[in-house]
């Protein structure tokens, strides 16, 4: 901290937070893609009528697990900011 109390522009601390923050959007955006095509392939399947039913279950629980990794993802990034944001 500066003699004045007041935060430098950018301390140690801020470039490992920003470090941080650019890899989890990375993950972030890497889930949000994977999620999208999870979708776009159980949507395939579920307009196929002749799709058998344990190829759209597999489908559907690969689509959940994407949703459910960007989820915690975005919750990691929230907390993030929560953090960086009680430490200004």
């Amino acid at each position: 901290m500066s003699t004045s109390g007041k935060r430098t522009p950018m301390q140690p601390d801020d470039t490992d937070f920003d470090i941080e923050m650019n890899r989890l959007e990375f993950e972030w955006r890497q889930g949000y893609e994977a999620s999208i095509a999870a979708r776009a392939a159980y949507q395939a399947l579920a307009a196929d009528r002749s799709a058998k039913a344990e190829l759209l279950d597999a489908a559907r629980e690969q689509l959940d697990r994407a949703e459910a990794a960007k989820s915690r993802l975005a919750a990691k990034i929230e907390r993030l900011e929560d953090l960086m944001l009680s430490r200004g």
